[in-house]
C-alpha cells in the first residue's frame, strides 16, 4: 500500500508537489483554525442573542398579559357594583323606547364610566336575561351584535356553559375588533345577570412589539380555541406557524428559532419565529473581521508558495515550454541550443528525438493510408466481376433463346456501364453517376424479365444528386433485388430506388416487390458472419470510410417486399443547396 502511494507520488509533477505540500501544511491548518473560530463564536453569539431574544420575548407576553387583565377588571368592576347588576336584571316594562328610560341612561352612563379608563377596550354590550341590550362603545356610529350569528353560531350558548369565564368569539375584520364574551353574576355567583360581550382593538400588540425591538422576526397571536392566528407582523413563516400551532414541532425548518407563551385567560398563545441568520445580522463584523485576516494570511502564503516555486521550477517550466511549442512544428536542422548546462542537454536530447519520432509518425502514416487504399480496391476488385460474371450469363441466355436486338441492347448497355465505371479512379462518385450504372444494368435487366422488370428513381432535392457516395453502393443492391428477390416472382417486379436529405443525413433506400429476407438472414449479415461480396462488401466499405458514423438498416416481410435504408453524414458527402424535387421513372 505504501509502495503504491510512494509510486503514485512520484509521477506527479514538481510543481503540484509543491502546492500539495503547501496546501497540507499552511492552507489545510489555517481554514481548519478559521472554521473552529468562526463556528466557536457563531454559536456563542447565537447562544447570547437567543437568550437576549427570549427574554424580550418573555417580558412582551407580561406586557400583553398585563393589557389583557383590562377584561378581567371591567369584568369585576361590574360584578361588585351591586347597583349596576340590580339595574341590569331589571326591564323596561313603563317604556316603550328604552332610550327613554333614566334606568337605560344610569346603566350607560356607569359602562362609559368603567371602561374610559381601559386602554384596549372599544365596546361593552351587555344582554340581560329578558333580552334587553345595553351598549357603550368609544366609536361614534358603532353598532351591536343582535345575535350571536354576528360573530359565531352558537356563542352565546358556549359563554353560559362556560359559567363566568372568557369565550373567544374571533376576530371581526368589519370592526377591526376581537371580540370575547363571559356570563355576568351577581356578587354572590348565584344569579346570572347576563352575557356581556367585550371588543378590543389588537393595536396594543404593535406598541409592546416596537416597545420589546421583536421585529426581526415574526410575532403571532394563535386563538387555541379555533387553533387560527389572529394576528401576525408577517407571512414570512406561515408554513412553520401552521405547525406550531399543531404541535407538529417534529417538521419545523431548521436554523428557525421559536419562543411560545400561553395566555390562559382567553386561550391564547403568543409565538414568536425568528431565523438564525437575523440574529447573527451583529455578528456581521466579527463575521467580516476573520475572513479577512484569514484572506490576508492567505494570500501572504500563496505569494511565499510562488516565490518559492518560481526559484525551483521555473527553469524546469520553461524546458517544457519549449519543448511544447515543438509539438506543432516541423524540425530544423540549423537549431542549437546555447545553454550547456543539464538543460541544454537534455534539450539538444529532446530535438533530437522528436525529429525522429516526426520521420516515424510520417512513414506510419503514408503506409496506413496505403494499406486502406489496397484494401478499398480489393473491395472493389471483389464487386466488379460479380457484376461481369451475371451480366454476361444474361447475354448468353439472350443469345440462346435468339433475341439478337435485345443481345445488342445489352451489350451497348454493358459497354457504357464499363466505360464508365472505368473512367472512374476514385472510391467515391456522385450520386448522379451511381443513378446512370444502375440505369444502365436495370435496361439489360428489363430485357432479361421481358418488360416485368419495372423501376423508379426519386430523389426529393437536386443537391443529392451531388452526393459524393461510396462508388458502387446502391448498385449491389439493386442487382440482389432483381437476382435473389425476382427469383419466383410470377407477376410484375417493381424496384424503387429514393434518395432525400434529412436533416443532417443523407438517406438512400432500395425498396423492391420480391420475396424478401428471412429474419435469419438479416441477422446474419447485421452480425457479419457472412463473407459475401453484396452487402457484406458495402457494409465493410462504408466502415473503412465513415467509421462508425452511418446507418444500415435491412427491412423485409417475407414473400411481399424488402427494403434497405442507407444513411450517411450530410456533411461528409455534399455542401448544401438549394432543394427541389425530381426523379427518374423506367414506365411500365
Amino acid at each position: 500500500m505504501i509502495k503504491k502511494l510512494l509510486g503514485k507520488w512520484n509521477d506527479i509533477k514538481l510543481k503540484n508537489k509543491l502546492l500539495i505540500a503547501f496546501v497540507i501544511l499552511i492552507l489545510v491548518p489555517m481554514s481548519l483554525i478559521f472554521v473552529l473560530s468562526y463556528t466557536s463564536l457563531k454559536n456563542s453569539t447565537l447562544s447570547k442573542f437567543t437568550i437576549y431574544n427570549q427574554v424580550l420575548f418573555e417580558n412582551a407576553a407580561k406586557e400583553v398579559q398585563n393589557f389583557l387583565e383590562e377584561l378581567n377588571s371591567i369584568k369585576y368592576d361590574f360584578i361588585m357594583d351591586d347597583g349596576l347588576m340590580s339595574d341590569i336584571g331589571k326591564t323596561f316594562a313603563r317604556y316603550t323606547d328604552p332610550q327613554d328610560s333614566f334606568l337605560y341612561t344610569n346603566i350607560l352612563t356607569k359602562i362609559s364610566q368603567y371602561i374610559s379608563t381601559k386602554e384596549i377596550v372599544q365596546s361593552v354590550q351587555i344582554i340581560n336575561k329578558s333580552k334587553e341590550i345595553y351598549f357603550f362603545s368609544k366609536l361614534q356610529g358603532d353598532v351591536p351584535y343582535e345575535n350571536d350569528k354576528q360573530i359565531k353560531e352558537g356563542f352565546f350558548d358556549e359563554i353560559v356553559k362556560q359559567e363566568g369565564k372568557y369565550v373567544n368569539g374571533g376576530y371581526d375584520k368589519t370592526r377591526g375588533v376581537y371580540v370575547v364574551g363571559c356570563e355576568l353574576f351577581s356578587r354572590d355567583k348565584i344569579q346570572p345577570v347576563g352575557e356581556m360581550i367585550v371588543s378590543f382593538s389588537l393595536d396594543f400588540l404593535k406598541d409592546v412589539i416596537e416597545k420589546y425591538h421583536l421585529t426581526e422576526g415574526g410575532f403571532y397571536v394563535a386563538d387555541r380555541s379555533s387553533n387560527k392566528v389572529i394576528f401576525k407582523t408577517t407571512d414570512k413563516f406561515e408554513s412553520i406557524i401552521e405547525k406550531l400551532i399543531l404541535k407538529d414541532e417534529t417538521k419545523l425548518i431548521p436554523k428557525i428559532i421559536f419562543f411560545e407563551e400561553t395566555i390562559p385567560d382567553l386561550n391564547w398563545e403568543i409565538i414568536y419565529i425568528v431565523s438564525e441568520s437575523s440574529l447573527l445580522n451583529n455578528f456581521s463584523y466579527t463575521k467580516r473581521l476573520l475572513i479577512l485576516s484569514f484572506s490576508f494570511l492567505a494570500i501572504f502564503a500563496i505569494l511565499f508558495l510562488f516565490f518559492i516555486s518560481e526559484n525551483i521550477t521555473a527553469p524546469i517550466t520553461r524546458l517544457i515550454y519549449q519543448m511544447r511549442n515543438l509539438e506543432h512544428s516541423r524540425l530544423k536542422n540549423n537549431i542549437k541550443i546555447a545553454r550547456k548546462d543539464e538543460i541544454g542537454d537534455l534539450l539538444n536530447s529532446f530535438y533530437q528525438m522528436l525529429k525522429r519520432i516526426d520521420e516515424l509518425v510520417i512513414r506510419v502514416y503514408e503506409e496506413e493510408i496505403a494499406r486502406k487504399n489496397a484494401e478499398i480496391n480489393l473491395l472493389y476488385m471483389q464487386l466488379n466481376p460479380h457484376f461481369l460474371y451475371n451480366t454476361l450469363d444474361t447475354i448468353n441466355a439472350l443469345a440462346e433463346l435468339g433475341r439478337c436486338k435485345d443481345v445488342s441492347v445489352v451489350a451497348v448497355s454493358l459497354a457504357k456501364f464499363l466505360r464508365s465505371n472505368m473512367a472512374i479512379n476514385k472510391s467515391t462518385i456522385s450520386l448522379a453517376d451511381e443513378i446512370k450504372q444502375i440505369e444502365h444494368y436495370l435496361t439489360i435487366m428489363k430485357i432479361r424479365f421481358s418488360g416485368k422488370l419495372s423501376y423508379r428513381i426519386v430523389y426529393s432535392q437536386e443537391e443529392v444528386l451531388k452526393a459524393e457516395i461510396p462508388r458502387h453502393l446502391l448498385l449491389p443492391l439493386v442487382e440482389n433485388s432483381v437476382v435473389h428477390g425476382f427469383k419466383n416472382k410470377n407477376g410484375d417486379a417493381k424496384i424503387l430506388i429514393r434518395a432525400r436529405k434529412i436533416e443532417n443525413r443523407l438517406k438512400l433506400e432500395v425498396v423492391d416487390n420480391g420475396c424478401g429476407i428471412e429474419h435469419a438472414k438479416i441477422e446474419k449479415i447485421k452480425n457479419a458472419s457472412n463473407d459475401g461480396i453484396g452487402i457484406p462488401n458495402i457494409i465493410k466499405r462504408l466502415k473503412l470510410l465513415y467509421k462508425e458514423d452511418f446507418d444500415f438498416e435491412i427491412k423485409s416481410k417475407v414473400g411481399f417486399w424488402a427494403k434497405i435504408i442507407i444513411q450517411l453524414p450530410w456533411d461528409k458527402v455534399v455542401k448544401k443547396e438549394k432543394e427541389n424535387v425530381h426523379s427518374f421513372d423506367s414506365g411500365r
